[in-house]
């Protein structure tokens, strides 16, 4: 019993301090939007003046404005152009603007740059209350048989504002019993874990509809425990700046996950999203 008591309040703690990171400077809910930025005097929502691509070679974006915009980058208000440099410990790193937001640059390969618009004070971030979810249960703690995964096999991942799938390397099965029917879900990589975002029976009406995500680490592999008491609802939960993925086909199960994050909750009580 003691063991249970502990274990409900540590995740009590947990959904506690994940509301507090996401609703957080770069919390999901501060996010306000994100373009790639491939032309010339691109405009990005959310963000003032113009923006172009550097010189092949450069990493960052260049962006064109009047002392009027507002925009701030190394402590100088922009008249004309300045760069916006790729790297934290790059003073330029962080563009200011008037309405409190931040610009910083994002990047996947170091060729292609975003220019990525946070707000702790945006519309999202005014609205979050809080998260909810299931009450934790040792039931929904899961063994599972880890398999590595090195034939090449990806996943299709669509995204909701790009319906281009993006094949993505597979890097574990994961193969478990639910209800005495076994089901499986496949990894990908994701720095030092392995991400599985599936969606379940409870998808869009007991929990968010586009699913959610578990990690395990990746050193792990043969038996292991999934945990989905720590079951994590998506970015895109908590603002529609977020360009949604769509779990891969093998990932919808078919059996519902009554664990884990549900819904990211606003001040009246009502799902967000």
């Amino acid at each position: 019993m003691t063991d249970s008591i502990d274990s409900s309040a540590k995740h009590r703690e947990h959904i506690q301090k994940r509301t507090e990171t996401v609703s957080g400077k770069r919390g999901p809910v501060s996010f306000v939007w994100g373009n790639h930025v491939a032309n010339p005097r691109q405009r990005v929502p959310g963000a003032p003046g113009l923006w172009s691509p550097l010189p092949e070679g450069e990493a960052g974006l260049l962006v064109e404005a009047s002392a009027s915009d507002g925009i701030v980058i190394d402590g100088r208000t922009v008249d004309g152009t300045a760069k916006l440099a790729v790297g934290p410990d790059h003073p330029a790193s962080i563009a200011y603007f008037p309405n409190g937001s931040e610009g910083i640059i994002f990047t996947y390969d170091k060729k292609r740059f975003a220019l990525q618009v946070w707000n702790p004070k945006s519309v999202w971030a005014q609205q979050f209350s809080h998260i909810q979810a299931y009450d934790w249960s040792a039931d929904w703690i899961v063994e599972a048989r880890l398999e590595k995964v090195t034939d090449g096999r990806t996943v299709a991942i669509t995204h909701h504002r790009n319906p281009i799938p993006v094949e993505r390397p597979v890097v574990a099965k994961a193969t478990f019993a639910i209800g005495g029917a076994e089901q499986t879900l496949y990894a990908t990589r994701y720095g030092d874990t392995y991400m599985v975002h599936f969606t379940d029976a409870t998808s869009g009406h007991m929990s968010y509809g586009s699913g959610r995500s578990v990690r395990i680490p990746a050193d792990q592999s043969g038996a292991v425990s999934i945990d989905f008491n720590y079951a994590q609802l998506l970015p895109c939960s908590f603002s529609r700046a977020w360009n949604c993925p769509i779990p891969a086909l093998e990932n919808r199960l078919r059996v519902p996950i009554e664990a884990g994050e549900r819904f990211a909750i606003d001040h009246d009580g009502v799902p967000m999203l």
